[in-house]
């Protein structure tokens, strides 16, 4: 009898190990999820109230480290450091003055992966339409982003603009 119970345990111990590897996610997997976090949280349709915009701020603060570094192609005058909390407020403002934004990550590359960094590459394609003007502004790029590791969570650290995509 005891033996069986030994043996079901062990089995039991063997197969809960097997499941939680399986579904556990790999630094990998969890730096991927961060960009689809950003591409949801970042996107705004054009029948969000003004509420909702100020609900995911902190949602969209959460995402990048304390400290964050831009450098961004044609809007080089958003170009320099920033704290999460200006990030935030620079995209509070975007929000409010957009009736719809898009952010889309395509071909994401993981460069490096380090125990607490993390480099990548992506193909980056943005869109906004002015809620005064109307004008619709798109952009697509290929850049380099960097990652920091703070409590066992992944946060944007760096955004480096390389190149503008072909035909777009």
């Amino acid at each position: 009898m005891r033996t069986r119970i030994g043996i079901f345990s062990l089995i039991f111990f063997a197969v809960a190990l097997l499941l939680f590897g399986l579904f556990y996610p790999t630094e990998e997997e969890r730096i991927l999820a961060q960009f689809e976090d950003l591409s949801v949280i970042a996107s705004k349709s054009g029948s969000a109230s003004t509420i909702a915009d100020a609900l995911v701020l902190e949602d969209f603060r959460d995402l990048f480290a304390p400290q964050v570094y831009l450098e961004i192609g044609r809007r080089s005058r958003l170009a320099g450091q920033y704290t999460n909390r200006e990030i935030m407020q620079l995209y509070g403002r975007i929000r409010l003055q957009s009736t719809g934004l898009s952010l889309r990550f395509e071909n994401i590359k993981i460069l490096s992966l380090e125990e607490t960094d993390a480099t990548t590459s992506a193909d980056v394609h943005a869109e906004g339409t002015d809620n005064i003007q109307g004008s619709n502004r798109v952009e697509s790029f290929h850049a380099k982003i960097d990652f920091l590791k703070i409590d066992g969570d992944w946060k944007f650290r760096q955004f480096i603009y390389i190149e503008p995509l072909p035909g777009k």
